[in-house]
């Protein structure tokens, strides 16, 4: 393929489109939020512009307001006056009704209507109510008992007043019966702070859906690259492996090793002839660069942008707890956001940045090494995947004892499970699912769920060596599997920094997947427990693939090494790896090279400072 740092250089800024079907709906779903905090924007343009109850000057009569410093009632319209609160007397007949239900779960339900269309202010001057959408603050924590505010009661309103040819023009805006304070109508700056709100958790999502700047570079190059077979050593020597097609992934090689024909067969911890250290050794790459900005870095922008305007207008626009909490919301986002982006950036920073020793060169310690796998002594494994009949079959069979579906059942006794082989492997994991209904919870919470179920699983390993070109060392993968492993069945590129989580062993995203059965198909089997759809995934570590270790270099017995028939004059084949910690290191080892990493990469600037703007940005309104 050339020279392998070729295209392997990006400029300032890439877009960062989503990978996969999951990325791209996440895309739908932000620019629906967006579209949607854009409309109620635009909508709260004609609402009007109520303060705070709290902040509203209480008069006593019409004649005690204060007409010299007038507001706009809307933001486009030239109506001005004051807004101001006051005492008023409900009209003869009953002013609204009080209603109450209880839901299922025991929880109050009110609700209250206004049955009057006029009020009596303390001045004697009457005004008329919009019964259809004007707000009342009233009394619900007496009991679930319905009650009516009567008449001739004192009531609590908030009026804007406002000079009009002839004298003033009073309209109603919220009430407040039995003491309790008038209610604020939804206003221009609620819809405000809620339109910042949802476009903050709109670019949120548009975060999630942009990928980082090197995945689909190096998408565009895996698809263009056809993995290699991989191998498999037996009694009967070394041969092509025996397992389904596959078609790679971001954890195969990008640049092909040379090939089991240049292998050193007397000897396999020597180099290879000729020696050539591996086309993707990070010591042959040198320094990768990529993008420093995406759109992620856009949409968190806007996302800072949002959370400090929602601050500016959350305490005008609520109640000040809900004020608080909102941006409690908004600052845990971003502080989760922030944390998350940093360890990962962190855990990759940490691999790339450490110094990749060569197998010739390394030494006893910690160290680094990325190389080929290739068979040991003892050869590679021959797995077979699956469980050969349905588990729990005989409990099946004892419940259905009648005539012709005994005997229908029987029969379905007899079928064994599909089951496939994988050989070539050095480490593997594997998954069986069940798709059925299986009743959980208990009580009032019991439920029927239907959904891939666990039904069995597998691991396992063996010893390799890993090669470089240079030379080859013993690896014990299992010393890091042991210490937990992660894959990813279904994941893509974006679905999982090789898998993901803080596992020492990663295998990446299932390197084969099988399912037997359709969901949809209903049968006697599907109701019995046999021929119900199941799913098998593979997740493994072969000869041939590029494997990345981080750990402990340790000398080997020489009771080993008569065992193999090594006289130690290759320096590599008297030392062996291990997943062992050392001071400042964690051990870690992934099917892949420091080129699987990149896929993952955020510049420091996307990783680091847009997210702690974003934490700032939050937390600004709540100290304020």
């Amino acid at each position: 393929m050339g020279d392998p740092r070729q295209d392997l250089h990006q400029g300032f800024f890439v877009p960062g489109l989503p990978m996969g079907w999951a990325g791209w709906a996440a895309l739908v779903l932000g620019v629906l939020l967006a579209g949607g905090a854009a409309v109620l924007f635009l909508a709260g343009t004609t609402m009007v512009d109520v303060p705070p109850v709290a902040d509203v000057t209480t008069v006593d009569a019409l004649e005690d307001v204060d007409m010299n410093d007038p507001v706009l009632l809307y933001k486009t319209s030239g109506n001005e006056g004051v807004w101001v609160r006051t005492q008023a007397t409900t009209p003869g007949v009953p002013f609204g009704y009080a209603y109450c239900t209880t839901d299922s779960e025991g929880n109050d339900q009110w609700s209250f209507t206004v049955s009057s269309s006029r009020i009596t202010l303390s001045d004697s001057t009457e005004v008329g109510i919009d019964r259809s959408n004007i707000p009342v603050n009233y009394p619900t924590n007496n009991g679930c008992s319905n009650y009516e505010v009567g008449g001739n009661e004192d009531i609590e309103v908030l009026l804007f007043v406002n000079v009009v040819e002839g004298g003033l023009e009073v309209n109603a805006y919220g009430f407040g019966v039995l003491g309790k304070d008038p209610a604020r109508p939804m206003g221009r700056m609620a819809a405000f702070s809620t339109s910042y709100a949802v476009f903050a958790g709109a670019a949120l999502v548009l975060m999630g859906a942009t990928s980082p700047p090197g995945a689909r570079h190096f998408a565009k190059m895996q698809k263009e690259h056809n993995p290699r077979p991989r191998l498999h050593k037996d009694a009967e020597g070394l041969r092509y492996a025996v397992a389904p097609e596959w078609e790679g992934d971001q954890h195969d090689w990008l640049f092909d090793p040379p090939g089991h024909e240049v292998w050193n067969r007397s000897n396999p911890y020597a180099a290879d002839n000729p020696e050539a250290l591996l086309p993707e050794h990070p010591n042959n790459l040198g320094s990768i660069h990529l993008a420093t900005f995406t759109l992620y870095s856009v949409w968190g922008v806007g996302f800072v942008a949002a959370v400090t305007a929602a601050g500016l207008y959350t305490d005008r626009s609520f109640d000040r707890w809900l004020a608080v909490g909102v941006q409690v919301v908004l600052f845990l986002l971003s502080a989760i956001v922030l944390s998350v982006s940093y360890g990962r950036w962190k855990r990759l920073h940490s691999m790339i940045d450490t110094p990749t020793s060569t197998v010739r060169s390394v030494a006893v310690g910690p160290a680094e090494l990325v190389g080929e796998v290739r068979p040991a002594m003892s050869g590679s494994l021959r797995v077979t995947v699956g469980t050969s009949s349905v588990p729990g079959a005989q409990v099946a069979l004892t419940a259905l004892t009648d005539g012709v579906v005994d005997a229908m059942v029987k029969q379905a006794g007899g079928q064994h499970l599909p089951q496939h082989t994988v050989d070539g492997v050095v480490a593997y994991e594997w998954l069986q699912e069940v798709w059925e209904t299986r009743e959980v919870g208990t009580g009032k919470d019991r439920k029927s769920v239907t959904k891939w179920w666990y039904e069995a699983s597998d691991d396992g390993s063996t010893e390799f060596i890993l090669h470089d070109g240079t030379g080859g060392i013993l690896v014990d993968p299992s010393t890091w599997m042991k210490r937990g492993t992660s894959s990813a069945a279904k994941g893509s590129r974006m679905g999982s920094l090789f898998g993901g989580g803080h596992a020492t062993f990663g295998f990446g995203p299932a390197v084969f997947t099988w399912q037997h059965g359709q969901i949809m198909k209903l049968s006697l089997g599907r109701l019995t427990g046999f021929e119900k759809p199941r799913r098998w995934s593979m997740s493994c570590l072969r000869v041939g693939d590029p494997v990345y270790a981080l750990g402990k270099v340790v000398p080997r017995a020489k009771a080993e090494l008569d065992a193999e028939g090594l006289d130690g004059s290759t320096t590599s084949s008297n030392l062996r790896v291990v997943g062992e910690d050392d001071v400042g290191v964690k051990a870690s080892m992934h099917r892949g090279t420091e080129l699987s990493l990149m896929c993952s990469v955020r510049s420091t600037a996307e990783a680091i400072a847009i997210p702690v703007l974003m934490v700032i940005g939050s937390l600004l309104p709540l100290l304020s």
